[in-house]
Order: C-alpha cells, then structure tokens, then sequence
C-alpha cells in the first residue's frame, strides 16, 4: 500500500492515533480505563510506547522528512499534543492547532503543522449540531487558516461520529457533520469561488457514503462545480484498498476531499489522482486465523497488543507551479 516519494516534496497527511490518553486523570472526561489503574491498565511505559510509535510511523511516511501539517484524530488533550511534537524527530519546528470538544469520551481533533512552513492566520472549533440540538456530544470539526509559501491553504480536520450504535441509528449524526461543514465551506467559496480548501479525517464512512456524496457534495471526479469537493480516497477505495480493517473487510474511513481550487492554478496544489495509504510493515502484523496483515493496533477492547493505531495514516504531495 505504501509509495515513495522524492524528498524534495512536501506532503500532508491525516492519522488517527486510537485512543491516544495521556495516564492522568480527568474528572471532566471518561477516562477511566487509560489509567494506571483502569481497566486498560494504561501505564507511563505503554504510554511512552505508543508516543514512540506514533512518532516513528509519521516520519516514515516520506523517508524521515515529516508531513508539513498533519490532521489527528482520538487524541485527548493538548498534554498529548505536547509530549509528540518534543519528540526528537519533531526537531521542535512543530506546533499544533487543538479545541476541546464535547466528545463524551474527551476525544478531540488537531492539526500539527511545521512552524516555518505553514503560518496559522485564524482557526476556530465548528460544532456539530443535530436538528439544532446543542447538547448532541460529539467531536467538533476544526477548521484552520494557513498561509503555506504564498497561498491560502484552509484545512479542516474531522472525526464523525462513530457506527457503533448501528448504520441507521448514526447516519443522521454523519450527515449533520456533513451539513455542518459543507455550511463552512460553501461560505469561504462564496467568496472566493478558487479557494484552496483540504477536508480530512476519520468520517466513519465511505466515499459513496450519502453523507459525503450527497451531503458534502464529494465526488469521485475531478470534474466539480464550485460548491463541491474531490474525494482522493475513491481511487483506493474502487481498488478495495482501506485504511483501517474491521468485519472481514478493509474500509475507506480514513479520507483526503478538496476543492476544485487545489486542481487548478499557480501556486500549491495537488496533481496527485489518488491519496496513498501508508501500509509500511512497522504499522502491520499478520493474522494467522485470516491469512492476511493487518493495522496493529495499541488495544482490541481491554487486550493490550502495544501496537501503534487501529487505523494507517493517509497521505497526499503537493505540488506547485
């Protein structure tokens, strides 16, 4: 799954990092089993463990040059955050862009970004709301503004709420987020119908998914209207190709979608038909039951396997004129 490319190129990718608690309590959260003594038996060495891995599998993703802005999810709180860009292979040129959300499990979004690379010029938490219901927890979207060399470049990175209660009984959470942020982004389109604009994220979806064809208005072709979006995950996802493996089948949750702005131009764009998923070994074990490799995962319920995420990271080149 994985492909090398040049190191002269600059990427941005989207990872999510399963679960990734600090040890410390939260009386503000459910966390509970990522503590010492919870049920997870969440300790300081699993803890340094997995920030190890999580921090090698983002620099092996283009040969140890580092993602110039990097879209997480399931992390808990900025002490995360912290603790991953100090990590030597950050080289401290790494800050990062996070909100709380009213997740109930405290589970956020945030976006690392190379601090010489990519300038921030505003950022803000968009809410989800279902039929205008303030008190539906779940994770906000974030949106951020930065300036990379010479163009705005407007990212958002998301989490949508998960299957786990059933297809039917969460497709109308997936689509409000999908409404949501369509919302956002229709209205930076009004006003510059060229805006470069990059979706990522876990959608716990599928790119033929109603909430991101219908509702997001991504498409499987570069041939968009101005309110629409390309979905680069539906080349790997026709060739059945995923980024995380759950009921016999590997799943295309895990997506990059952007503008027709991001096609076209001078300046930063992406040529690139496809995303590339990064299957490096390191991220994989072999099931021997199924015959197949597999994401390692840190935890399968309460079973500590000290592996790096249940999901791959994602990735996209940029390129430029």
């Amino acid at each position: 799954m994985n492909k090398r490319m040049s190191k002269d190129k600059h990427t941005i990718a989207f990872y999510n990092l399963e679960n990734f608690f600090d040890t410390k309590n939260d009386p503000k959260k459910n966390d509970n089993d990522y503590l010492p003594n919870g049920s997870n038996h969440w300790t300081e060495n699993r803890y340094i463990s997995k920030l190890e891995h999580i921090t090698a599998a983002i620099a092996s993703i283009q040969d140890n040059k580092l993602p110039i802005a990097i879209g997480v999810a399931e992390i808990e709180n900025a002490t995360v955050l912290k603790d991953l860009i100090y990590q030597p292979a950050f080289k401290g040129e790494y800050g990062f862009v996070h909100f709380d959300s009213p997740d109930r499990r405290g589970i956020d979004v945030a976006l690392l970004y190379h601090k010489k690379d990519v300038k921030i010029l505003a950022s803000e938490k968009i809410p989800v709301r279902l039929n205008g219901n303030s008190h539906f927890a779940t994770r906000d979207i974030l949106y951020v503004k930065t300036k990379i060399e010479n163009d705005i470049i407007h990212f958002f990175v998301n989490h949508w709420p998960s299957r786990g209660e059933g297809i039917l009984a969460s497709n109308p959470k997936r689509i409000a987020a999908a409404e949501c942020l369509h919302q956002k982004a229709k209205t930076i389109l009004s006003e510059d119908a060229d805006a470069k604009i990059v979706i990522m994220g876990d959608f716990n979806d599928l790119p033929v998914s109603k909430s991101i064809s219908k509702h997001l208005h991504a498409k499987p072709h570069k041939n968009i209207s101005t309110y629409e979006f390309y979905n680069l995950a539906t080349i790997p996802y026709e060739k059945k190709l995923g980024s995380l493996f759950a009921k016999k089948h590997w799943l295309m949750f895990d997506q990059i979608i952007i503008s027709k702005g991001m096609l076209k131009g001078e300046g930063i764009k992406i040529t690139s038909p496809r995303l590339t998923i990064h299957g490096d070994k390191s991220l994989l074990y072999f099931d021997q039951e199924a015959g197949i490799y597999k994401p390692n995962r840190t935890y399968s319920y309460h079973t500590y396997h000290g592996g790096t995420s249940d999901h791959l990271p994602i990735y996209v080149a940029l390129d430029k004129n």
